[in-house]
């Protein structure tokens, strides 16, 4: 089964941003991540054995556990490698006191353990909204300055649980299903 841990973003932020795909469609043509797959990815584990979901079950409730609930708000349009030939688009975390990234470094801790290999990129929580493959094409002067002053940002949400979500690869994109929802730590 493929799995991954992320943090479900609220209705209405989906909202937002299928909108914000809408722009950015004069941009780029990409592979836009459907309303419902919207999600922040904490922790990508790919195909793990039937037998060895009990443990992952055990790993993220731990690691929920360990971590009190938080404010959080998306903000800024990105890309990787940048905006101007960017491979990844997405929208970035503004967060309080790291609450993201410790999680996530909870998860890649406990996940060595568990024998996936760790990341080897540094930690930058984002949502990913659109995905390019092949060549991006040159963009105007006007263009460029309209890509450099794209922004962002949501309200405040509270994240008060992690998820972990099995993704189903299909010919029309990938279909997500959450398999347990646990909550953070409360005050």
């Amino acid at each position: 089964m493929r799995l991954f841990i992320a943090i479900e973003i609220p209705e209405d932020i989906k909202d937002e941003i299928v909108g914000i795909e809408e722009e950015l469609r004069t941009f780029w043509s990409a592979k836009w991540v459907e309303r419902d797959n919207i999600h922040l990815t904490l922790k990508f584990l790919g195909e793990i054995e039937d037998g060895r979901i009990e443990e992952v079950k055990r790993i993220v409730s731990e690691t929920s556990q360990m971590n009190h609930g938080f404010s959080l708000n998306l903000e800024n349009i990105g890309g990787f490698p940048n905006l101007k030939k960017p491979r990844i688009i997405w929208i970035g975390v503004r967060e309080v006191d790291k609450c993201v990234v410790n999680i996530m470094e909870n998860l890649e801790e406990k996940f060595i353990k568990f024998g996936i290999e760790p990341e080897r990129k540094k930690k930058t929580p984002h949502i990913t909204i659109g995905r390019i493959k092949g060549y991006s094409r040159k963009y105007s002067e006007k263009e460029s300055k309209v890509i450099d002053g794209l922004i962002y940002k949501s309200r405040i949400f509270r994240v008060e649980s992690i998820s972990v979500i099995k993704s189903v690869l299909t010919p029309k994109g990938a279909i997500h299903t959450v398999i347990k929802q646990y909550p953070l730590k409360t005050l």
